[in-house]
């Protein structure tokens, strides 16, 4: 009698620990990596963070990418921002699954109609960003420093706000389409040769102006060591700066790519097989729950779901 109740019990903890290891892809121990921790997916705005990005002051640069640090601040309609050759871009969204994101330059998102023509506003292409060549691409010009009172009255239409170098009455920021090449050259006569002239790319839409279309932005896309596999297996990615390498945070420890528990359920299984075997209990009761360790490591990287629909206990 004492014997069926150690049996029973015995097996019911073999059981739980089976469940434990298959569902929640965790450690045994108490003892969770710090790097695991650390790296913890926030927010900001409404968007969420993670690698490869991650947010200044908030999270450790090991949680993330090189160059893909982001501040979070409430100062520009709170939405994240990102530095890029020394010009600020504000984040609109960002798109996991396929590696982009939505940027535009800060300098039109701001609560000011006066625009600094010290700002960069094309993107200088760089290691890890790229821009998404579209079909509704389109270069425009836009002027700085133009006297509307000396100017046709025509091309009022395309002032989209005031020159910061200058005050609002006679220091206004024109924007064309670069291929509307009568009306470029109207403008450059007009502002004179006393103005700047930069160049900036936005995505046309139709019925919206251009000044829409700068606070718009484009897409970009991102060159960063994959991490698909990594949170496939419940970890979260990093990247060691010191020796230019990805990195998998797990709850154990750090690894090279993914996750493994399996060795640590197959440890387990094996200890309370010995203890089986010294134990000299019922064969038939006992040994039905090993019989499903080689089925448990081949679904461990499948749903819970699926899991759970083949799991047959005896």
């Amino acid at each position: 009698m004492n014997q069926d109740i150690i049996t029973f019990f015995y097996c019911c903890v073999i059981i739980n620990i089976i469940l434990l290891c298959v569902l929640s892809r965790t450690s045994l121990c108490a003892y969770v990596d710090p790097h695991y921790l650390a790296c913890e997916p926030q927010t900001c705005g409404n968007q969420s963070i993670r690698y490869p990005f991650y947010i200044q002051g908030k999270q450790q640069p090991f949680c993330g990418y090189p160059g893909f640090a982001i501040s979070c601040a409430d100062g520009i309609h709170g939405f994240p921002t990102l530095n890029l050759s020394n010009t600020s871009y504000i984040i609109h969204q960002i798109f996991y699954h396929n590696e982009s994101l939505r940027v535009s330059n800060a300098a039109f998102s701001s609560n000011t109609s006066c625009i600094s023509p010290t700002h960069n506003l094309t993107l200088p292409p760089t290691s890890t960003f790229n821009l998404v060549h579209q079909n509704n691409h389109k270069d425009i010009m836009l002027f700085f420093g133009c006297n509307l009172s000396s100017m046709p009255l025509e091309l009022l239409d395309y002032r989209i706000g005031c020159s910061e170098a200058t005050n609002k009455m006679d220091g206004s920021v024109l924007a064309l389409y670069k291929d509307d090449v009568k009306t470029v050259s109207l403008v450059s006569k007009s502002c004179g040769t006393g103005g700047e002239v930069v160049d900036a790319v936005v995505e046309e839409s139709e019925g919206v102006g251009i000044e829409e279309e700068l606070r718009r932005g484009f897409m970009l896309n991102w060159t960063a060591s994959d991490c698909k596999l990594c949170n496939s297996t419940g970890g979260r990615c990093g990247f060691n700066s010191t020796i230019f390498t990805f990195q998998c945070y797990c709850t154990d420890r750090i690894h090279a790519s993914k996750c493994d528990i399996t060795g640590l359920c197959l440890y387990v299984f094996s200890s309370f097989a010995h203890y089986n075997s010294l134990l000299t209990l019922s064969p038939v009761f006992i040994h039905a729950p090993f019989s499903l360790i080689p089925k448990l490591v081949h679904l461990m990287n499948r749903s819970e779901t699926t899991i759970l629909g083949n799991l047959e206990f005896v």
